[in-house]
């Protein structure tokens, strides 16, 4: 039995030096780290053009401006001396309270855990105007290891952000005909419908659909020469698009106009407008009248408050598949039936 007891106390002692062991090697790792902080922290403060073209300043723990760099101070329109010793509230970041709350959060995780933040924030210049900024926030550690404030490098990535900006809006774009493509069309179709459904708003939509005649240019004459039809009546649906309207191409020749606060009547007006000048449009390509009115253009709104995007959608469609199906050109909705380029 001793023998037994005897086991279980070295056990226990091998156990404890080992954790006793990894306690120490991680408390000389955590030292090593922070002394690292501190180094780079003091080689910024003492060689500031280090971050020439930047914006490095440091704030204390009542968030005053202790420092900032003479090269950052210019970029955003200031003199070093203007700043120092100024609240960053008001002065270089607006002095609201949830940026009082996310600063003082900021500074709560910093000196629990001294890590390095990155995110954007917005800088206020010297003009009043604000400016995007990707920032790096760290501890400023005394000599006992204590967080005493925050230091803040800033990269400015406004122009970066435009560009970004500019390639989304891009990419929702087709190229071809300027309008936007079947995802972004459809997306903001759903969006806008779900809008005016809840403020109960006029919605309504006209579809061009120019299935057939693409075919018929596309065999008759040249795919060139079809392709040009798309953006001739594409340019058509622009110039007879209402205010906050969307437009867009989706199955490749179905031209989506998706018309925010436009009564049912008001669509179908632009759906027959729409009509005489795309034909006219594709006469200039060597069409002959006849064949250029090879077009379905169906409208439709939404019903009633039961109505859906997805019913909005499934009209739209039934409409333009029935009307393929017998050929039957023209402006048809459920108000029209049939060929409706003779009732006019």
């Amino acid at each position: 039995m001793l023998y037994w007891i005897i086991c279980f106390l070295v056990l226990v002692i091998l156990a404890l030096t080992a954790v006793c062991l990894l306690l120490r090697n991680k408390l000389k790792q955590t030292r090593r780290n922070l002394k690292e902080l501190i180094k780079e922290n003091d080689n910024q403060q003492s060689n500031p053009q280090a971050t020439n073209g930047d914006v490095y300043f440091k704030v204390d723990r009542d968030f005053n401006i202790t420092f900032i760099n003479e090269s950052g101070a210019d970029v955003l329109g200031y003199t070093p001396q203007k700043l120092l010793g100024k609240p960053v509230f008001g002065t270089l970041i607006e002095d609201k309270l949830a940026q009082r709350e996310a600063m003082s959060a900021t500074l709560n995780k910093m000196s629990k855990h001294q890590s390095t933040i990155n995110t954007q924030i917005v800088l206020l210049r010297g003009d009043g105007q604000k400016q995007l900024m990707l920032c790096r926030q760290r501890p400023l550690l005394n000599e006992i290891l204590e967080c005493d404030g925050i230091s803040f490098l800033c990269k400015d990535i406004s122009e970066a952000r435009a560009w970004q900006e500019n390639l989304s809006q891009f990419q929702e774009r087709d190229i071809f005909t300027n309008t936007l493509n079947e995802a972004t069309i459809l997306d903001r179709f759903e969006h806008d419908f779900q809008l005016a459904k809840r403020y109960n708003r006029p919605f309504s939509c006209v579809v061009v659909e120019l299935r057939d005649i693409y075919d018929f240019i596309s065999k008759g004459i040249d795919f060139e020469t079809a392709d040009k039809m798309l953006k001739v009546v594409s340019d058509v649906c622009f110039a007879n698009l209402t205010p906050n309207a969307n437009i867009g191409r989706v199955d490749k020749t179905k031209i989506f106009m998706v018309l925010n606060g436009t009564e049912r009547e008001k669509a179908r007006a632009i759906a027959f407008k729409v009509l005489d000048e795309a034909v006219s449009a594709i006469k200039t390509l060597r069409v002959d009248e006849y064949n250029a009115q090879m077009m379905v253009i169906t409208y439709t709104n939404r019903r009633n408050f039961s109505d859906s995007y997805d019913g909005m959608l499934a009209r739209i469609r039934r409409h333009i598949k029935t009307s393929l199906k017998h050929r039957e050109y023209g402006v048809v909705s459920s108000d029209d039936r049939g060929n409706v380029l003779e009732q006019r």
